[in-house]
């Protein structure tokens, strides 16, 4: 093995095997600690090809901060997630769905895409107005030409904000906003063993997710729900 091939890697073995975007704009990355994002614009959640397979998965908040549009492509099959419908090739699937390129089926509360030519899968949960927490699991290594908001080693949240924007006129990424908020202090004030040295920083992404969304009980419960994922995770 050369020394770039230990490299990468030594790479691979530091990226986490899932990628989670939640709330009004948390992402957490495959690596690293999470950042926040507050946009209605497209961006590229990941993409990345394997074994020649191109894929790509976009996503685009509404103005309440839940995802309205998700965009999956495996293979050249397109997948579109909006307005509480799923679209393959532009026609409404109802699940189970079985595809030769993948199959989406019911997962407990959630949705899970799984795809067929290789071990990585999408999974959502659906409420009234968007999706409030989206995953993308992978379970192998892959190839170091990924790009997105989930990352890629060596790489901060602010460069992958700025390299991950889709062109859209229409559209505003606005600086997020940190105003100390009860709701935060209490439900942290139980994390002490589980988040450890990194409670701080997301106590302040708590803060940042739930500005201007205080009404949306959405926005709240999926932060919260993701961060009690820790123990298991």
């Amino acid at each position: 093995m050369t020394p770039q091939q230990r490299m990468l890697s030594v790479c691979f073995l530091l990226v986490s095997v899932t990628c989670r975007t939640y709330g009004s704009g948390v992402v957490q990355p495959f690596k690293g600690l999470g950042y926040y994002v507050r946009s209605n614009c497209p961006f590229t959640l990941t993409r990345f090809t394997h074994n020649r397979v191109e894929y790509d998965i976009t996503i685009r908040r509404g103005d309440s901060g839940l995802l309205v549009q998700v965009e999956i492509t495996m293979n050249k099959v397109r997948t579109v997630l909006q307005n509480g419908s799923i679209l393959v090739e532009k026609k409404s699937v109802s699940l189970p769905y079985d595809h030769t390129y993948q199959h989406i089926f019911q997962y407990g509360i959630y949705t899970r895409l799984r795809s067929s030519l290789l071990p990585l899968s999408v999974t959502w949960h659906s409420v009234p107005g968007g999706i409030d927490s989206l995953w993308v699991e992978l379970e192998q290594e892959l190839s170091t030409d990924m790009t997105g908001l989930c990352g890629k080693c060596n790489v901060t949240g602010q460069q992958l904000i700025r390299g991950s924007a889709l062109t859209d006129d229409t559209c505003q990424t606005r600086d997020p906003v940190s105003v100390p908020n009860p709701v935060c202090e209490h439900f942290f004030s139980y994390t002490l063993g589980c988040l450890q040295s990194s409670r701080l920083h997301y106590f302040q992404l708590c803060h940042k997710n739930i500005y201007g969304n205080e009404n949306s009980e959405h926005i709240g419960c999926a932060f919260f729900r993701e961060i009690a994922l820790c123990k298991k995770q």
